[in-house]
């Protein structure tokens, strides 16, 4: 596979040296027309306020800081060695891996992913991955697992055969376990993303005892309610009392279940998804009275 790290770094030095009236036409071509067949595929809006972005002026001091951080870091090396380590961990259960993947690191407006400690990722289209990230002491030595999580939701997305918008929800609950399973499999648990270990045993059992008993619900406007929990994205009103993003948490440890009972690594268990296995239904997670 030909990995691509789009060079950010460069790229948000250039932009600062520009008038503000021109950062917004500059990033749009520089920085996000690259990713414009994802855009185009997830039907996604193609702005900063989608991505949850940092604003490109009155910021100056702050992107200048973020990339002193995410360069004294070295995350553009680093997320380049964590696809190599996953995709090499990944192809030992013949999985197909994409032919060429281009990934970018943009700069986070922290508020908006104060929940999750300042970053996350969308790598849902193969290919394709962005990192959204506000660098902080917490999140930039998770940045290689959130990159790991991401680059299996790219390969597991370039294999399954179904419409991800007639999702299950035992399927979605794989998806994120899975991938978050992945990444704690390659870099230990105590890299394990916020979305699953912020949520305390009480809100895991609450989430689980709902999420449980509505296993079969299909289409993603709907199963992302239990996914998300009381979250932004679910519309006002439609929450169904389970916490925020809880339903990652139930996912990793069904997968985790599943893995603890048939004894197959997080890369055999995402080949027997992929071929059709329901791993979440089968784990006996939900038969325990969770």
């Amino acid at each position: 596979m030909k990995i691509n790290i789009l060079d950010t770094n460069h790229l948000y030095t250039e932009m600062l040296s520009l008038p503000d009236h021109e950062r917004a036409a500059f990033f749009d071509k520089k920085i996000m027309q690259p990713f414009a067949p994802m855009f185009e595929r997830m039907n996604m809006p193609r702005d900063l306020n989608t991505l949850g972005c940092l604003a490109l002026s009155g910021s100056d001091n702050a992107i200048e800081e973020m990339l002193a951080q995410l360069r004294d870091s070295d995350a553009w090396n680093k997320a380049y060695q964590a696809i190599e380590f996953a995709e090499s961990n990944l192809q030992k259960s013949d999985i197909q891996i994409p032919d060429e993947l281009l990934l970018g690191i943009f700069l986070a407006d922290p508020m908006v992913f104060a929940e999750s400690q300042g970053y996350t990722g969308i790598g849902s289209c193969p290919g394709y991955i962005q990192i959204m990230i506000a660098p902080n002491a917490y999140n930039l030595p998770r940045l290689p697992s959130c990159v790991a999580h991401e680059f299996h939701h790219n390969v597991l997305f370039n294999n399954v055969k179904w419409n991800f918008m007639n999702v299950r929800l035992s399927q979605y609950l794989a998806v994120e376990g899975l991938a978050e399973s992945f990444a704690s499999a390659l870099y230990g648990e105590e890299f394990i993303g916020p979305w699953v270990a912020n949520v305390n045993e009480t809100d895991l059992r609450k989430a689980s005892g709902i999420i449980g008993q509505d296993i079969d619900v299909e289409g993603f406007m709907e199963v992302r309610k239990y996914m998300y929990g009381d979250h932004p994205m679910v519309p006002e009103g439609k929450s169904l009392g389970i916490p925020y993003c809880a339903g990652y948490a139930v996912g990793h440890h069904a997968v985790q279940a599943y893995l603890c009972k048939t004894s197959k690594t997080v890369s055999e268990a995402t080949k027997a998804f992929i071929d059709g296995e329901d791993i979440v239904k089968q784990s006996g997670y939900f038969c325990d009275g969770r």
